[in-house]
């Protein structure tokens, strides 16, 4: 069996490789799930640390929020461009490869976690819900996003191996 993993090329670049068609869904839904107008990102981008202090929350409002949605919508648009070289392995076309080039995995690793909060925060996902088993069958949109935090989780957890 052929397990997703990372593998460093000799110019720097993580090449993930065998992943699933499963994880591939996960990660080509990834510009969706981080769209400016995506449910739950407003809210995980625009939520201020000072809410008990309106004079420190109206100060990060107004220097802090500008540049973290443009750090945010940089990570997003990197992310993006490398999963155009997403594709089947060679000789294996059920499972596909891609590389993430040295400089961007700081942005993969911002993305993949931004998505999971995003996505967690849009259906009420829970710690607890998240360390139970997976259900036996995807039937609802909030099952899919269950799914696909944990498939996040993982790629995220290979990159961070992989980058250490």
């Amino acid at each position: 069996m052929l397990y997703p993993r990372v593998e460093p090329t000799p110019g720097g670049a993580l090449r993930l490789r065998y992943l699933p068609p499963l994880m591939t869904m996960a990660l080509r839904g990834l510009p969706e799930v981080l769209a400016d107008g995506a449910p739950g990102i407003r809210e995980h981008l625009g939520r201020s640390p000072f809410e008990g202090d309106p004079e420190a929350a109206a100060q990060w409002e107004r220097y802090a929020a500008p540049d973290l949605a443009h750090l945010f919508r940089s990570a997003r648009d990197i992310v993006a461009e490398d999963l155009r070289g997403l594709s089947p392995e060679p000789r294996l076309p059920v499972r596909f490869r891609m590389e993430i080039p040295a400089p961007h995995l700081n942005a993969w690793l911002s993305a993949l976690a931004a998505a999971r909060v995003a996505l967690s925060e849009v259906h009420s996902i829970g710690e607890t819900e998240m360390e139970s088993p997976l259900p036996a069958e995807i039937v609802s949109d909030r099952d899919r996003s269950v799914l696909v935090i944990h498939l996040l989780g993982w790629v995220q957890g290979l990159l961070l191996e992989a980058g250490a």
